[in-house]
């Protein structure tokens, strides 16, 4: 039984196969979101103020973040049409998705119900930073029982 493994966060995606729960990780490609900001440490931790014209009344701004949110679902879907594509040319036959919580739940909802009856289990951590025996052994045994 071949499970296809997807590390994502909102800026990079990388799938894996594994065939057997100690085998290596065989990598099968990546996706980058070109559009993803370079560096969290230029994000603010407070929408920016606007004035408006009636009696000097503010408001906040949030037209940055929305527009990044927008495109991070983007590019969940991006990866969700890329698992489908590999799930119809029968490259896989369960499927265990690794992405930080927020990333995770872009990608469960852009998956097409096919999709969603393969997924084997969701691990709501980002371990796209960790090398490739860190994820393997994250995969659950049971993802390998059909």
């Amino acid at each position: 039984m071949k499970v296809r493994v997807v590390v994502a966060d909102e800026r990079d995606a990388n799938f894996f196969d594994l065939e057997k729960p100690q085998a290596p990780l065989q990598a099968r490609g990546s996706l980058h979101n070109d559009s993803a900001r370079p560096d969290r440490e230029l994000e603010s931790d407070r929408p920016g103020r606007r004035f408006g014209v009636p009696a000097g009344s503010r408001h906040a701004v949030d037209g940055e973040r929305s527009t990044q949110r927008h495109e991070s679902e983007l590019f969940a879907r991006t990866v969700a049409r890329t698992i489908d594509d590999a799930r119809t040319r029968h490259e896989f036959d369960r499927l265990v998705l690794v992405a930080a919580p927020r990333m995770l739940g872009m990608i469960r909802e852009a998956l097409p119900a096919p999709c969603r009856t393969v997924v084997a289990a969701e691990i709501a951590k980002d371990f796209m930073q960790h090398d490739a025996d860190v994820i393997r052994d994250a995969v659950p045994r049971d993802a390998f029982l059909h």
